[in-house]
């Protein structure tokens, strides 16, 4: 399909949550949107061919991440938990989301779960935690919980953002898979198209306004290929380990994971249930050197322990190379060691941890540094919106963020439209 003699009012990389949802607020308001996509449309976890399209890659030092390279990006492989976006982060920017987080509150299916809904080894880890005197709680969920019921946890329960794609497209947006964007055109200082190979063939697309959402690794190597050198200067990317103990009287591994949880805000660690999909348990459990625990699923109880990193690494040329710093494992270790007493009290046993893996990995194009409050770059009608805009270290999962500062990108788009 060639496109290269249409213009398009706005041109999206990335359907994840920032780009679908921007997608769709631009196509509602009958703009000429063109969403392309590096993926396909695929929501199945194939651990082989996620090797194969980097969406696991290793980093550096045995280190993995986890990212979504396909329609819907990597809210089609996430846990569906929400956070708010730091107020008084994006408050230092001039940003203020309070709005489009309220329309987003109206919109989408979030809050936490109903209590018959908790699964049995959450509900053992929630009460351990307070117990000792944790303010553990519910978290905010992702899910449909009317198609819920306790034991039961079906795929179209959780929401991803193939439906604003969906809504988007329904709306007048064309979707191109397979399509890699490998570099904005500009003319002067002024953006207005971009070069992709799509389904194999080299095109050049234009339009008025281009937003780059193709998350914290692409994004900044398309910038780097537009000469925005600064862009992939640092990152962060959330690294994760699973702390796991064998329990009994109680069948585990069908509830929904992170129903629960703490954020221990000083340390720079988040802690909450986490039961993993079967194959995903499996693979950790080899990882992990414990070939033994593999079809222990049913009976294991497990914390994820989540670490605020600092920024750092770099992105060049299409290679990741991260290293964590003493700071970083010092603060896994505290994490690792708060689950493993929550885990023993409440009386698990032969606990072990999961080797390091990594995902949300963002604030590789910072506002404040490489765009600007309303997610700008230098050059005129080039926008960035996704996680990598996130100013500094994050630590939390960000789907709820990216999503409010699509909205008000949104806005900002249609606004200048109109001028």
């Amino acid at each position: 399909m060639s496109l290269e003699n249409k213009n398009w009012d706005v041109i999206i990389v990335g359907t994840g949550p920032s780009g679908a949802c921007i997608a769709r607020e631009m196509a509602r308001h009958h703009k000429k949107v063109l969403l392309l996509e590096k993926g396909q449309a695929d929501l199945s976890i194939n651990i082989p061919r996620m090797l194969k399209t980097k969406e696991m890659m290793f980093i550096g030092k045995g280190k993995t991440l986890v990212r979504g390279i396909r329609t819907g990006g990597t809210s089609v492989l996430y846990y569906g938990t929400a956070y708010d976006p730091p107020a008084k982060l994006f408050a230092k920017f001039g940003i203020d989301l309070s709005s489009e987080l309220e329309e987003l509150r109206r919109e989408l299916p979030l809050g936490p779960l109903r209590d018959e809904l908790i699964g049995p080894a959450a509900q053992k880890i929630w009460e351990s935690a307070v117990n000792l005197g944790l303010a553990w709680g519910k978290l905010d969920k992702f899910i449909y919980q009317d198609l819920c019921a306790p034991g039961h946890f079906p795929a179209e329960a959780l929401w991803n953002a193939t439906r604003y794609v969906r809504d988007a497209i329904e709306a007048g947006a064309v979707l191109l898979t397979c399509s890699e964007v490998t570099r904005v055109i500009v003319n002067g200082k002024q953006a207005i198209g971009v070069e992709a190979r799509v389904q194999g063939e080299r095109q050049k697309m234009y339009a008025s306004q281009i937003v780059l959402s193709a998350g914290g690794l692409g994004t900044a190597q398309i910038l780097q290929a537009s000469k925005i050198n600064k862009a992939g200067e640092g990152f962060f990317c959330d690294p994760i380990t699973i702390v796991q103990g064998l329990a009994e009287g109680f069948e585990a591994g069908k509830e929904i994971p992170m129903a629960a949880g703490m954020i221990f805000e000083k340390e720079g660690f988040v802690l909450t249930d986490l039961t993993l999909p079967k194959l995903v348990y499996q693979l950790f459990s080899v990882q992990a050197l414990r070939p033994n625990r593999v079809w222990q699923h049913g009976k294991t109880m497990g914390i994820m322990v989540k670490v605020r990193d600092g920024l750092g690494g770099s992105i060049k040329r299409g290679k990741v190379h991260k290293i964590f710093s003493e700071a970083d494992k010092r603060t896994m270790q505290l994490g690792e060691s708060k689950a493993k007493e929550i885990l023993l009290h409440a009386g698990a046993k032969r606990l072990y941890n999961t080797v390091w893996t990594s995902a949300h990995p963002g604030g590789s194009v910072r506002i404040g540094e490489v765009v600007d409050s309303n997610l700008k770059s230098e050059y005129d009608n080039l926008y960035v919106c996704d996680c990598s805009v996130i100013p500094t270290e994050w630590g939390l999962p960000p789907t709820l963020t990216v999503l409010a500062l699509a909205k008000r990108l949104a806005k900002h788009l249609l606004l200048s439209a109109l001028n």
